[in-house]
């Protein structure tokens, strides 16, 4: 099992570090959802966070990058520029699922629960996050955090 885990390490700690950041994205978006904000918007709160997040620990855990000065200002602004691509490609599906399929009609209210559970929401940011790490995972493998040989 170790040698297994040693020998996928990077993309393990990758599914598992993405997962904790989608995680974050869906505290922040939720919330601010619940508070009455508008998707968008919350969509675009809650990628600022999670990006936050997901540099320090993808540079940190993931990739285990050490570079230092103008390099690390170089890598941030790619993240963020990878990121920045992963936006516009969230807010498409979100827009698709819920200003054109209309999931956002999609409710539930299960007799144990006092509020109701917007279904097609939390279905099209599923979505969405599926999506995006995986083209984050690719941007930063290939590009961000590629190692010099």
């Amino acid at each position: 099992m170790k040698k297994l885990f040693l020998k996928y390490r990077e993309p393990i700690v990758y599914v598992f570090f993405g997962a904790l950041t989608t995680v974050v994205n869906y505290i922040i978006y939720f919330t601010l959802r619940f508070l009455g904000v508008e998707y968008l918007v919350a969509t675009v709160v809650a990628w600022n966070g999670s990006v936050l997040f997901a540099y320090a620990v993808n540079r940190i855990f993931v990739f285990k990058s050490r570079v230092k000065g103008e390099a690390a200002i170089k890598e941030f602004i790619l993240f963020v520029a990878a990121r920045v691509f992963s936006l516009g490609l969230e807010a498409l599906i979100m827009f698709l699922f819920i200003d054109c399929a209309h999931f956002d009609s999609l409710t539930w209210s299960p007799s144990f629960v006092v509020a109701v559970i917007p279904i097609g929401e939390l279905i099209a940011k599923t979505v969405s996050q599926v999506v995006i790490v995986i083209s984050n995972y690719i941007f930063s493998k290939l590009i961000i955090f590629k190692k010099k040989k």
